[in-house]
């Protein structure tokens, strides 16, 4: 964990919930490294659902770093009287680079559940996930490794359209994001 913070990792945290909003998010973020900012965008398909994420950060010894990637989520199941979390896959691909590059994969579950109350709803979850990263150009840590990441999120509106959201990486990555999501057309 405290090798890949040394680097900028581009899914921490990974903001995908099983009932996260479709549109753009503009977040602070934290992706364990430094301060910076990170645009995703998320799609809203009933089925598989692609996520575009953009990124800067401070990197260590404050440099600048870019990260960015693609995330996937697909339906695995939906609440029940026998379990009463909606359950999605998750697995992306992308990319941190700053004096070194962190390349990850991320593969899990996020199980949560959204709740409406009069003008108001909230969707809390959680997405356990393996991340495997392939270290690049630190001649003292080319290979990779195998990391348990937990991320807690939490995406709340208060009104017909924006929105804002929260996610945390804890485990072998520490994250964190908080910024307004702006759902995009239906």
């Amino acid at each position: 964990g405290a090798e890949a913070s040394a680097q900028v990792p581009w899914e921490s945290p990974l903001l995908v919930g099983p009932g996260s909003p479709g549109g753009l998010s503009v977040l602070m973020a934290d992706p364990g490294a430094g301060l910076g900012v990170l645009a995703h965008w998320h799609g809203r398909a009933q089925g598989t659902r692609l996520g575009l994420r953009f990124g800067l950060a401070e990197a260590p010894g404050d440099d600048l770093a870019v990260f960015g990637g693609a995330d996937l989520s697909g339906p695995l199941h939906s609440r029940d009287q026998a379990f009463p979390l909606d359950v999605v896959w998750v697995t992306g691909f992308g990319m941190g680079a700053g004096d070194h590059a962190l390349i990850s994969i991320p593969f899990g579950i996020s199980l949560g559940r959204g709740f409406a109350a009069e003008d108001a709803w909230i969707h809390p979850y959680v997405s356990p996930r393996l991340v495997v990263d392939a270290f690049l150009g630190d001649d003292r840590r080319d290979d990779m490794d195998l990391g348990l990441v937990v991320d807690l999120g939490l995406d709340l509106s208060f009104a017909r359209g924006w929105g804002v959201r929260f996610g945390a990486s804890l485990g072998d990555r520490d994250g964190i994001a908080v910024g307004l999501a702006f759902p995009g057309r239906s």
